[in-house]
């Protein structure tokens, strides 16, 4: 998603562009993009003055659906986009078993996949992604608490992995792999959305990759592409606040949680895709970031 700098910026460009995109995708005529664009001003305008972030998207998403003529417009595309990163598993999971630093790399990687997002300002194309995965290997982190993070997998006896998009989620079932190397007793929970939000991960999406064969996989029960605790499930903010760890994945997750979530030893493993979200972390654009919160 679009980010908001604490003060001055929110998403609210990034909601209008995700209207259009929606508009184009479903082919819908202007008459109905015009109408979906006046919804989106209402629930703009039910914020109250306050900040726009990525956790009103739920609210819009859900009202224009009717007018999309299907609840999951992205789902072809999130599994292409699946199907993309499982044909560079193999390849992925070999330079990482043979680097020097495993873990590292494997969270490079990680970061690299968030690339694919359909919800934010970045344009991208499959060879931008299978080009962005070959440079990884030389690409460092420009926030780099990686060994702070390596620690804390490998004191945890528990984590949290909230997911961000698909595509990206076949390189986190990757790091999940390389964690329980580092900490074979270790018991991974993977977060995914409640439903169809733009092309974040949900329960369809983990079964395409098999992450149920790394991590239990608990779905928030919010569609809605961010992490939004106080509407989540029982089991899942159990889940969340129980874990000795939990790691962070994606702009959207990033942009709510590091307001306040109610604890400080989250990670935040993202792209700066956004010039907000770059500014707010303190990185140039595309920067990759592993930033304990």
């Amino acid at each position: 998603m679009c980010a908001s700098a604490t003060k001055t910026s929110d998403c609210r460009e990034c909601y209008e562009k995700q209207m259009r995109e929606l508009a184009v995708l479903c082919e819908l005529d202007d008459a109905t993009l015009e109408r979906m664009l006046a919804i989106k001003d209402e629930v703009l305008a039910g914020s109250g003055g306050g900040r726009i972030r990525p956790d009103r998207m739920g609210e819009l998403l859900s009202r224009v659906t009717p007018l999309l003529g299907t609840d999951d417009p992205y789902h072809d595309i999130k599994r292409e986009y699946n199907q993309l990163l499982l044909d560079r598993e193999k390849d992925c999971s070999d330079r990482i078993l043979a680097a020097d630093g495993p873990f590292q790399l494997a969270l490079r990687y990680a970061v690299a996949g968030n690339l694919v997002d359909f919800g934010g300002k970045n344009t991208f194309t499959r060879e931008d992604v299978t080009s962005l995965i070959d440079r990884v290997p030389e690409i460092a982190f420009a926030i780099d608490d990686s060994e702070v993070l390596l620690d804390a997998v490998r004191r945890a006896r528990s984590i949290m992995y909230l997911a961000d998009n698909c595509g990206e989620i076949v390189l986190d079932k990757l790091l999940i792999e390389q964690i329980l190397r580092e900490n074979p007793s270790v018991q991974v929970t993977y977060g995914v959305r409640g439903g169809p939000a733009i092309n974040d991960v949900t329960l369809d999406d983990a079964e395409q990759v098999g992450m149920a064969d790394v991590a239990r996989v608990l779905s928030s029960g919010v569609a809605t592409p961010t992490t939004v605790l106080s509407a989540s499930t029982e089991e899942f903010r159990r889940a969340f606040f129980d874990a000795d760890l939990v790691i962070s994945k994606g702009m959207g997750n990033f942009e709510v949680l590091v307001d306040g979530c109610g604890r400080e030893d989250v990670f935040f493993l993202l792209m700066t895709k956004c010039p907000l979200v770059a500014d707010l972390v303190g990185t140039p654009l595309m920067s990759f970031v592993c930033k304990r919160g």
